[in-house]
């Protein structure tokens, strides 16, 4: 029995050999691929309810004044002696980008809000009533988009922001979502003591506006910032690229305070667009 398959291993040894080898040569082919995609192309998670939830929590300073209002699909942090937010939040994710619903261009005032202007506030003003949530991102319902048009949505934006970088920022961020399944967007204005006003004072026209955009089910988690100057916005996005941290500097406002301070650092002091970019 042993010599026959001596005899057998003799003439077919050399062919299992090279069997083998090649397994093994194929076998550690599939694990560099498998390390290199990983290695480009994120971990997708889910994002469950009650970690959406506690990562859409704003902290607005002590003594500012803020309501928050909860619509259908986003919040509002409303400043009623300053007319418009503080913050709004919303998420969006992949399987709202291709909706159907037509934009109903009907603002309206929020009466069970304290503040809230009236459109015809901004009347004669030469501003935009602008979308902090745009309604082209309520497309997959219509009283989504109906609650957009809500004056404690809007906040006023001059031609060349509303029409410009702002609106490029706007589709750049449906293109994320499209790639990382979802994200979370915060958006406002960013006061100062100088700024003008409408309706005898009870809007504050800021000076410039922010959005801070966080993609929760990528691994590692990532967060970018962009501030705008409300004029002319028509520069590169690098331009108007900046830290977390700077939006919470020159707003008060705490972004993402129940993750661990750790967490926190990591997301929100570099800016590292390229993330967002490549």
């Amino acid at each position: 029995m042993n010599k026959r398959i001596e005899r057998i291993w003799q003439r077919w040894g050399d062919t299992v050999r090279f069997l083998l080898w090649g397994l093994t040569v194929a076998l550690v082919c599939f694990l560099l691929y498998r390390v290199t995609v990983n290695s480009k192309t994120p971990h997708l998670v889910p994002l469950t309810e009650g970690a959406r939830d506690s990562l859409m929590t704003v902290a607005v300073p002590r003594g500012v004044s803020d309501t928050l209002v909860k619509y259908d699909a986003f919040d509002v942090h409303f400043n009623g002696l300053r007319g418009i937010a503080n913050s709004t939040a919303y998420e969006l994710v992949v399987n709202e980008l291709n909706g159907s619903v037509e934009r109903s261009n009907e603002f309206m005032q929020d009466y069970g809000v304290k503040g809230c202007p009236s459109p015809v506030d901004y009347a004669g003003s030469g501003l935009h009533r602008g979308h902090l949530v745009p309604a082209g991102d309520l497309k997959w319902d219509e009283e989504a988009m109906r609650q957009s048009f809500l004056m404690t949505n809007v906040c006023p934006m001059h031609k060349a922001l509303n029409g410009g970088g702002w609106a490029k920022l706007e589709e750049k961020v449906r293109e994320w979502t499209a790639r990382d399944s979802a994200l979370l967007v915060f958006t406002g204005p960013v006061v100062s003591n100088g700024d003008t006003t409408l309706a005898n004072g009870r809007v504050t026209v800021p000076g410039a506006y922010y959005k801070v955009i966080m993609a929760p089910c990528v691994r590692p988690m990532r967060a970018i910032a962009f501030i705008y100057p409300n004029g002319h916005s028509n520069g590169r996005l690098r331009q108007y690229a900046v830290s977390v941290d700077e939006v919470e500097r020159r707003t008060g406002l705490d972004f993402f305070p129940f993750l661990p301070v750790n967490e926190q650092q990591r997301l929100e002091s570099p800016v590292n667009l390229d993330a967002w970019l490549n």
